[in-house]
């Protein structure tokens, strides 16, 4: 009998960690005028008043959020180097997830447990958070949990852990 020592490998930030039911997925159009060189899959977005898909830069609220970006396979990245990927501005646009299971990128300190909340920092972001990272405690007025979204474990030593949410 072989006895597996390591978790099994999570995936990459954006994947959709199991099979999403029939609208669950749509498709959106990123805002050119966005810098999502420095916001990657995994990530939570709003909409601009002209509709288009947006980071997040800071005092949002959750009612704001519209979905989680999509990695889609096999990719319309940029680059990808470890948790850096980005999507592509392009007229094909990315996938957004309004709920389901996903595999994000944990930033700050705190270590998520199953079934968990869900956090999303839109303010002060510090050493290992960013705006729009998905972390494991509140931090104040700092943090705003993501609707309906539950930790489903532990995040990898890669910081990849999989969640569960539900924006619609």
């Amino acid at each position: 009998m072989v006895a597996y020592k390591f978790r099994m490998d999570t995936g990459y930030a954006g994947n959709l960690s199991r099979e999403p039911a029939p609208g669950d997925i749509t498709p959106e159009n990123l805002d050119p005028t966005a810098d999502w060189a420095s916001y990657g899959f995994g990530m939570p977005y709003k909409y601009t008043s002209a509709g288009l898909a947006t980071p997040l830069v800071g005092s949002e609220t959750a009612s704001e959020i519209m979905g989680l970006l999509v990695r889609s396979y096999p990719g319309r990245a940029v680059s990808y180097t470890g948790d850096s990927a980005y999507p592509q501005i392009g007229a094909n646009g990315t996938d957004g997830a309004r709920r389901g299971y996903m595999t994000v990128m944990l930033h700050g300190s705190a270590t998520p447990v199953k079934g968990g909340a869900v956090y999303v920092r839109v303010a002060n972001a510090g050493t290992g958070e960013v705006i729009g990272g998905i972390e494991g405690a509140a931090d104040g007025d700092d943090t705003i949990v993501l609707p309906a979204g539950r930790f489903e474990g532990n995040a990898g030593s890669d910081g990849l852990v999989e969640i569960s949410f539900n924006l619609q």
